[in-house]
């Protein structure tokens, strides 16, 4: 039997261009693949092809990316966990004294995030007698230990206490008070920021604070004493559970010393990740330029990105911020003060500012107010000016309410995963 050969005649240059319109991919197909692809590499990928460069000005496309991105919803994963915890603070009018505010730490219903199936956990002794104003550090449970912070005065000294404690053991331990909170009375402490984390290399949990100095109120002591002994410059001081002490970390500190943070875990700007706490701080009064800081609690070292976001409006007022951990990335929340849109940015390579790249605008929805976090379905809670709060699925924008209502400072949202761990059998 003979075979036919067709021959095809023609340069070289002819030939690679008839190849290559051999293999042309449809767009759907092309979309459909490149859509599950990480951002960081379809950043990469737009030096390809001259329609890849312009994916994310395709509203097709887009609807496909962010799809996927929620699909992937991986809340229920180690970092994740069965439960989403929310502290809340309840006092009664006229509140005379801060002792009067109580904090309580609910489980919500594993499944449906509701307030109705809330369970109430119980708070390890040292904050038996004193349960107010306490949070938890980075929102998130490490191998279902949580860090429970708070901030205290003892004779007119602020003291930071802190207490790892796992509540399906009920087991706690008291971290020990740093040296650094044994300061004259003319020196004033203050924490800028501080986290909880997980050092996988040495297999430690660390908790690290940012601490800044500044004139006490007793003044007297200034007309004694040098004015070098007056002023310190800020530090970074670390603990380990495996040494169970305090050391401080010498590091540069100038990048993030220009910055402005709040300490509180419940205004939303700290986060823990895969070994990482990151913080955010902005460069100015009105937080339209900022940036993000992160420490490898492994390596020990801090690092920024930078960011500028554009909210695509008019913003004359203060803009504001929330960091957030959403399908195991980093997110931003953004918007112009007592605004009804969000724009959710999400940062695909820590320290590039370019990787900064808005995926999702919430609203506008005019009776929304701000974020209070992110549940283990990946929802966003936020609370309505009436102050109740409700829960927005992404993908839909369908609100549905919790059952509970409370000023936005009175609340704190993260993820809380079960282990029976033990704590001191660690540190032994």
């Amino acid at each position: 039997m003979e075979r036919s050969v067709e021959v095809v005649v023609g340069t070289n240059e002819e030939l690679k261009k008839e190849e290559v319109s051999s293999i042309h991919v449809p767009d759907d197909i092309a979309f459909s693949i490149l859509s599950k692809l990480s951002i960081k590499s379809l950043k990469r990928f737009g030096c390809v092809r001259k329609s890849w460069s312009r994916l994310f000005e395709n509203p097709y496309f887009m609807s496909m990316l962010r799809n996927h991105f929620l699909s992937n919803n991986n809340n229920h994963s180690d970092y994740g966990g069965g439960h989403t915890f929310l502290v809340i603070q309840e006092y009664e009018l006229p509140l005379t004294y801060l002792s009067d505010v109580h904090c309580i730490i609910y489980l919500l219903s594993n499944d449906d995030d509701k307030f109705d199936n809330r369970i109430k956990l119980d708070l390890p002794p040292p904050f038996h007698d004193n349960d107010s104003l306490f949070y938890i550090l980075s929102s998130v449970s490490i191998n279902g230990i949580l860090c429970v912070g708070q901030d205290t005065t003892r004779e007119s000294v602020e003291i930071f206490q802190a207490v790892l404690w796992n509540p399906a053991t009920a087991e706690y331990m008291v971290i020990p008070l740093s040296p650094s909170e044994s300061v004259p009375p003319y020196r004033d402490t203050v924490c800028k920021f501080h986290g909880f984390g997980y050092d996988h290399v040495t297999d430690d949990y660390k908790l690290i604070r940012y601490l800044s100095f500044f004139r006490g109120t007793d003044t007297d002591y200034y007309e004694y004493e040098p004015w070098e002994d007056i002023w310190y410059d800020p530090l970074l001081e670390i603990y380990s559970l495996r040494s169970n002490s305090w050391k401080l970390l010498e590091i540069d500190m100038h990048d993030i010393a220009e910055c402005v943070y709040y300490a509180s875990p419940r205004l939303g700007r700290e986060v823990y990740m895969d070994g990482l706490c990151h913080w955010w701080g902005s460069y100015d009064l009105q937080n339209v330029t900022g940036c993000l800081v992160s420490f490898d609690f492994s390596n020990e070292v801090l690092f920024t990105t930078p960011m500028l976001l554009e909210l695509g409006e008019c913003c004359d007022d203060i803009i504001d911020r929330r960091l957030v951990v959403l399908n195991e990335s980093i997110a931003l929340i953004s918007n112009c003060f007592q605004a009804s849109t969000f724009h959710i940015s999400i940062l695909s390579e820590l320290g590039v500012k370019e990787s900064w790249f808005k995926l999702f605008i919430v609203g506008p929805i005019s009776f929304i107010e701000c974020p209070i976090g992110v549940g283990k379905k990946g929802d966003i809670c936020f609370k309505q000016k009436n102050d109740e709060l409700v829960w927005i699925d992404l993908s839909t924008q369908i609100i549905d309410e919790i059952g509970v209502k409370g000023d936005k400072y009175c609340f704190q949202m993260g993820i809380y995963n079960e282990s029976l761990l033990q704590i001191r059998g660690f540190n032994n």
